[in-house]
């Protein structure tokens, strides 16, 4: 058989450096943009340089070398986009042996239509070219052609153990050949471009199952809170049967003011009333709408359900967030309350106190109920399942970390107390 020149280190530098961007493109970026650029540049010299030094080097030294360049892209992916370690593996585990595919089928070209060329020739890089921007084109079309979830696709560590063994193995497995010192020849080339075919396979099928795992989890958060939505609608119901009530009762009292001959009475009488109406607007107006419905609704459920709810809150300091934000800080912590006082049998101790105010340039939001049973937190710092409330409290960390603020959580002498506090916003 004819002897075969083996594939040019830079051709493989660069196959590296395309696969990496293919990926990491779609990745969020960890620092601003014209760094990154900065940084992939400087990647891409240093790693062809490296792998263009050591391409006469012993093959006991080559699997070290590779490892090293391997190395150089998952460091390369983890300190320029906003991925843990574990994410870091999992794309460079792809990105390697799609690399590993585009170079094979290449040179395996190159090969076949001239191999007495070098790989430097104007032929052989317009092949090089062809080649490459055919193979990356389509990867990126398939990775694309899919919607992937709204939110981060959640890599788990047996995930991303897969993909590195399975990445590793076909490139062994494709490489078997070369390990034993045999000259390069076509079958060998044969034999490398379908491991590696296969291992582009086997990775992109688990991809996309990670995939539709994710759309699947999203589907079910969506199908939780249209469920929520759902109950908030029974319980307007409720609330509009309980209005009801109230005009009725209104009602009866006017008719019986109106009965009343003794108009000291119904001074007294309808002096009352108005007191009872201007108490009831007061605790509600707090100067943000969004607030006020919230408070509002929750009054009349804590009404329904005999809780105590005292609130003294200036709605105004809220201003600067958007209306999802102040329902999720403050919707998602009532309704945590609300849940975990339910559970106390004695109707006088069920109490919730919310506050809103500003402290040293601060916006302080701070819901406090009454809880005998002390809380147990878990490693993340929140409540275990059912041990306080039933709401989960992530939702209101995220929205405060968003805006850079933090959450905290503390329960002392039978009082639970969620606090939320955010840089105040003229």
């Amino acid at each position: 058989m004819t002897t075969l020149p083996d594939i040019p280190r830079l051709y493989t530098a660069l196959a590296e450096v395309l696969a990496a961007l293919l990926y990491a493109h779609r990745l969020p970026p960890r620092m601003d943009q014209r760094v990154i650029w900065g940084v992939e540049a400087g990647w891409a010299v240093l790693l062809g340089a490296f792998l263009q030094a050591t391409g006469k080097v012993p093959l006991a030294w080559w699997i070290p070398c590779m490892a090293m360049a391997i190395l150089s892209m998952l460091l390369f992916l983890w300190v320029t986009r906003s991925i843990t370690l574990l994410e870091a593996g999992y794309v460079c585990a792809r990105a390697f042996i799609l690399a590993e595919l585009a170079a094979s089928v290449e040179w395996q070209l190159h090969c076949v239509l001239w191999p007495q060329r070098g790989g430097a020739e104007p032929l052989s890089l317009l092949l090089l070219a062809a080649v490459y921007g055919g193979i990356f084109a389509a990867m990126l079309f398939v990775e694309k052609r899919r919607p992937g979830p709204a939110g981060k696709m959640k890599i788990t560590p047996a995930g991303t153990f897969v993909a590195v063994v399975m990445a590793l193995t076909a490139f062994a497995v494709s490489n078997l050949s070369f390990a034993n010192g045999s000259e390069a020849n076509m079958n060998m080339f044969y034999i490398r471009t379908l491991v590696d075919l296969a291992g582009v396979l086997i990775l992109t099928v688990q991809h996309e199952q990670l995939r539709e795992a994710a759309l699947h989890s999203e589907l079910a958060e969506l199908d939780g809170v249209l469920h929520r939505q759902y109950e908030q609608y029974k319980q307007s119901k409720e609330n509009i049967r309980l209005i009801n009530r109230r005009y009725h009762e209104l009602k009866m009292q006017i008719a019986a003011i109106r009965a009343e001959r003794d108009h000291a009475k119904q001074d007294v009488a309808l002096a009352a009333m108005e007191s009872v109406i201007r108490q009831c607007e007061a605790e509600n107006k707090t100067g943000n709408p969004v607030l006020d419905t919230l408070l509002t609704a929750k009054s009349m459920y804590c009404q329904q359900y005999h809780i105590t709810m005292t609130c003294v809150a200036d709605g105004h300091l809220l201003d600067f967030l958007e209306t999802g934000e102040i329902c999720t800080i403050v919707g998602t912590a009532l309704d945590n309350a609300t849940e975990s006082v339910e559970t106390e049998p004695d109707h006088e101790k069920r109490l919730i106190r919310v506050a809103v105010y500003a402290q040293n340039g601060f916006v302080m939001l701070r819901f406090e109920n009454y809880c005998a049973q002390e809380v147990e937190l878990g490693a993340d710092g929140l409540p275990r399942r059912n041990t306080h409330g039933g709401s989960d409290l992530r939702g209101v960390r995220a929205a405060a970390e968003k805006r850079g603020g933090t959450m905290t959580l503390h329960w002392e002498n039978e009082w639970f107390t969620l606090r939320v506090l955010l840089p105040q916003k003229s």
